[in-house]
């Protein structure tokens, strides 16, 4: 698996096994903490955790906001490969890519409020996950008929371990808005050190 990482400022790092470069430390929380540890692990695993797609190419940019959704903790862009081709925008990239955007929400305690919050993005992206630790996921799991109902995947992470499991994974379905998908492809693009194969804006 091709795996690349668009950083933006708040989050610097440009491949899953090489440290993020040093940061005060109050800028920092726990959970920017727990987000970037369970990125490196989800680049990792990845092909695995999604062997049936043929989208192999990854790019990762943290903390996108698209109008009126929130902003998602990670958003993970999966295309498939095209030997290095490049595209002048984000709309040509779109429409000949056809990337596979995966919107994830973290939280370390309150996981109706990922939920709440991801079920938001699936206005744009085509699969929204919740990410949790273990002990929060297994009170989580309660209320996993919900998940289910409203299509947001359930997926547990261990930093210790850097085990993901998944609890449920909602089948990849078309964003509600092409027009909102689009957005977060732009943002994405537009990030500094953006991994996406797009040369300009747009």
């Amino acid at each position: 698996m091709s795996t690349r990482i668009a950083p933006i400022p708040k989050h610097r790092f440009h491949e899953p096994k090489k440290n993020l470069p040093a940061m005060r430390p109050r800028t920092i929380s726990p959970e920017d903490r727990f987000t970037r540890a369970f990125v490196r692990a989800y680049a990792e695993q990845a092909a695995t955790l999604h062997r049936r797609s043929p989208k192999t190419s990854l790019a990762f940019t943290l903390e996108i906001p698209v109008n009126g959704y929130g902003i998602t903790d990670l958003l993970a862009i999966a295309w498939a490969g095209m030997d290095g081709e490049t595209f002048p925008t984000a709309t040509a990239f779109a429409k000949v890519a056809k990337p596979t955007c995966r919107a994830f929400e973290m939280k370390l305690s309150n996981w109706q409020k990922a939920l709440a919050q991801a079920s938001r993005y699936r206005n744009f992206a085509h699969q929204t996950i919740v990410v949790l630790p273990p002990k929060i996921c297994d009170n989580a799991m309660r209320a996993l008929d919900t998940f289910k109902l409203v299509q947001v995947g359930l997926w547990s992470f261990d930093p210790k371990s850097n085990q993901i499991r998944t609890i449920f994974t909602p089948r990849v379905h078309k964003p509600r808005s092409s027009r909102y998908w689009l957005q977060s492809i732009e943002k994405s693009a537009a990030a500094p050190n953006s991994a996406l194969p797009i040369s300009g804006r747009g």
